[in-house]
């Protein structure tokens, strides 16, 4: 993919949503089109998990693309309301003035006893499952969906875009529903849990395996944690024909190292993948400052997000709507 456009490019910024939404502090992001909050798509742990799905303002005869963000937090903490923040919010703006509609989901946290980085990812492709369910009912193309996620959620956007969501049965209320992802985006994602190497940092602070918990829980059969861990890296899923994949990376990043992207970014070119990596000089974690001024900065990093999934919708023929 030529980044050039995405880098040179610009996009007027929609007034979507207001720059005081506060999303951490619990309140939800206002938008000028219609909001459907807290949507139940499935339960598991005996609770009811959630989307929120932001239509555009404007009326389209046509379905609309989605982007699909999943929020960051190590597997442990976040929630959908961090689409909401100054660091996510512009991303959904851009797009929303292209006629997405933009849908942020919780999934189930591994603070809670017994959850796993699989049930993380499981329920992320169960909100895919839900939209290509219900893509009458909210007007959407369920074959034009891109994901994407910052932290964590890049390592499950990088999932749902790479794996084979057959090998992640959820709810069976939503079997048979699978849909692959027209595209992803990683921001900061981890690509490989098997190389320790990628997570040594110079902080003493963090252990190179730091989530093995989160992946084997109790596990002790080094067998079963070497299935885990592969099952859990994008890198073991990349093929050849994977959908295209952008991958945004800070050099400075000291929670997911740097050497995570380059290093899927080896194997796509090997195999001849689609995947794209643009390296953010002078950046750590969340794209904060670490040593000088992020390059290219926070509102180029966002346009480069956003012209990517419109770029990608734009390439695929949308369908008409079914007449109310």
């Amino acid at each position: 993919m030529n980044l050039l456009p995405l880098l040179l490019g610009t996009l007027a910024i929609a007034t979507f949503l207001p720059t005081d939404a506060r999303a951490q502090g619990g309140n939800k992001v206002e938008w000028q089109g219609q909001s459907l909050l807290d949507v139940p798509y499935k339960r598991a742990g005996g609770r009811e998990i959630r989307m929120d799905i932001y239509q555009p303002k404007e009326d389209h005869s046509k379905a609309a693309p989605v982007l699909y963000y999943v929020h960051g937090g190590g597997w442990a903490a976040g929630s959908k309301d961090k689409g909401g923040l100054p660091l996510m919010r512009p991303v959904f703006e851009m797009v929303a003035k292209q006629g997405f509609v933009c849908v942020s989901i919780n999934y189930r946290l591994s603070k809670n006893n017994g959850v796993l980085m699989r049930d993380c990812v499981t329920d992320a492709f169960d909100g895919l499952r839900f939209l290509t369910k219900n893509a009458e009912r909210y007007q959407i193309d369920a074959q034009r969906i891109v994901v994407w996620g910052d932290s964590a959620g890049g390592q499950i956007a990088q999932m749902l875009a790479l794996a084979d969501p057959a090998k992640f049965p959820g709810d069976p209320a939503l079997a048979g529903f699978d849909v692959r992802p027209l595209a992803g985006i990683s921001w900061y994602g981890p690509t490989d849990f098997t190389d320790l190497e990628l997570f040594k940092t110079d902080d003493t602070d963090k252990k190179a395996d730091r989530f093995g918990n989160r992946i084997v829980g109790h596990a002790r059969s080094v067998t079963s944690k070497r299935e885990a861990y592969e099952e859990m890296s994008p890198y073991f899923w990349l093929r050849k024909n994977s959908p295209p994949l952008l991958l945004l990376q800070g050099d400075k990043d000291t929670t997911i190292p740097f050497a995570h992207a380059p290093h899927l970014k080896k194997k796509a070119d090997e195999i001849g993948a689609d995947l794209s990596l643009v390296v953010v000089k002078n950046a750590g974690h969340n794209w904060r400052k670490a040593g000088g001024s992020p390059e290219p900065g926070v509102k180029e990093i966002q346009k480069i997000t956003a012209n990517f999934a419109i770029e990608q919708v734009q390439a695929k023929p949308s369908r008409k709507t079914t007449e109310p």
